[in-house]
């Protein structure tokens, strides 16, 4: 087999799938599995949804590309309006690109340009927390905390920024032994003592994922912890950019989940959602403050590429939010999450290594006593019983748990959540 990869130790011994329709993928026999990760975490809308499908057709007839500087276009103007106006906060502009990956970096360079404008040269370094993924370009995996594909990186990144990060919010496994009862938020203090101690002159932005998606399991944070960090970064002049690639757009219940919390972030960075599977899209939204410190200097040579902004992908990313706004409902998405979340409670806690069950609107997560060695063998007995599941890459205090995320299209039905859930109890009982 040419595609993909050229490893002779990488087999795809995994089902082929030919052919999707809302929350189900169909493999060549028939045999349908529930998609509980929206594949993973983008196909927002479920597969082949046709509104979306129709609204493609008719861009294509009418406009799919034009290079953003030689010709201006309605589509990406149309869509920074309307983001800009959802973020309902201190945003103004916002950009588009192609991964979240290039987004990610697109806002590591405007904080960077940020400084340098006001004669900050100093402030250049980006961190994350551990226990993230803030994307797969070599910056980004500086600043992010992806061991796996960061280990065959480790002579080629910083050594004195991409080593240290912060400390996540975890409050199942909290790194500094806290219970919620005991707790004071000593995991903002310690973070803010690490970039004393790194030296905030020598800092850009900080990058956090407001619940932390892939990497840990839908790690929801204290309701006070956001506004803490807000509170110790803007002291010491770094912004706060907030990775929403997997939250943003109604995942949480909320357009945007710094909203959860009451807090604005100085830049915002989204994807997967964005174009719902159907397009590559992604986007920064940068706040008015950024804007002003941009809009006086000479135009550089600005972050962007090829596809950045094209009329196809963002008229499709449009439809995609009229479908969320109109026809799914972002009250609804909270209602049916809170409903998930019950069910899971209800028809999972009962087994002896389901260790917690936590989430926010249509993403959760179930973290088990088993180590990831286990991943494999459920993820094969959730075929059995057709349901795909997703297995995070760093969970538990060892970063050896395995710990399932469920991030299913937010147009599921109720009754296909419980059936969701029962196929899930299904293939735990083959673990008893």
């Amino acid at each position: 087999m040419s595609y993909m990869y050229p490893f002779k130790k990488y087999s795809l011994d995994l089902p082929k799938i030919i052919s999707a329709k809302g929350i189900l993928l169909f493999d060549e026999s028939g045999k349908s599995y529930i998609d509980s990760s929206s594949g993973p975490m983008t196909v927002n809308l479920g597969h082949c949804h046709p509104l979306i499908i129709e609204k493609i057709k008719n861009q294509l007839e009418r406009l799919h590309f034009i290079y953003r500087s030689h010709f201006r276009s309605n589509e990406p103007e149309a869509l920074s309006k309307k983001l800009v106006q959802l973020s309902n906060d201190n945003k103004s502009h916002a950009f588009f690109l192609n991964s979240g990956s290039e987004a990610s970096e697109a806002a590591y360079r405007i904080a960077l340009d940020f400084f340098r404008y006001q004669g900050k040269d100093k402030k250049i370094t980006a961190l994350g927390r551990k226990i993230t993924n803030h994307g797969n370009t070599i910056i980004s995996l500086s600043y992010g905390d992806l061991h796996v594909r960061r280990k065959s990186l480790d002579n080629v990144l910083d050594s004195n920024s991409s080593s240290i990060k912060l400390t996540p919010c975890y409050c199942f496994q909290c790194p500094l032994g806290k219970s919620p009862e005991t707790c004071k938020l000593d995991c903002v203090s310690e973070s803010l003592n690490i970039i004393d101690k790194f030296g905030a002159e020598r800092i850009a932005c900080v990058f956090i994922e407001p619940i932390t998606g892939s990497s840990g399991g839908a790690l929801v944070p204290h309701k006070d912890y956001m506004k803490k960090l807000k509170e110790g970064l803007t002291q010491r002049d770094i912004l706060l950019i907030a990775d929403e690639i997997v939250t943003g757009l109604g995942r949480t219940g909320t357009w945007f989940n710094m909203k959860s919390w009451g807090v604005d972030s100085d830049i915002t960075i989204i994807g997967k959602g964005l174009g719902a599977g159907f397009t590559p899209i992604s986007g920064v939204l940068i706040s008015e403050e950024i804007s002003a410190v941009l809009a006086e200097q000479p135009i550089p040579h600005f972050v962007g590429h090829t596809y950045s902004g094209n009329p196809l992908s963002t008229g499709i990313a449009l439809s995609v939010l009229d479908v969320l706004e109109n026809e799914v409902g972002i009250n609804n998405i909270k209602t049916k999450g809170n409903y998930l979340g019950a069910l899971l409670f209800d028809m999972l806690k009962k087994f002896s290594f389901v260790a917690d069950i936590r989430g926010q609107g249509l993403m959760w997560a179930v973290e088990t006593t088993f180590s990831q060695d286990y991943s494999a063998n459920f993820i094969k007995s959730g075929h059995k019983y057709g349901i795909n599941l997703y297995s995070c890459i760093s969970s538990g205090k060892n970063r050896d748990t395995l710990t399932l995320l469920f991030t299913p299209p937010l147009t599921i039905t109720e009754s296909e959540l419980k059936e969701l859930v029962t196929r899930v109890k299904m293939t735990f009982k083959d673990y008893i």
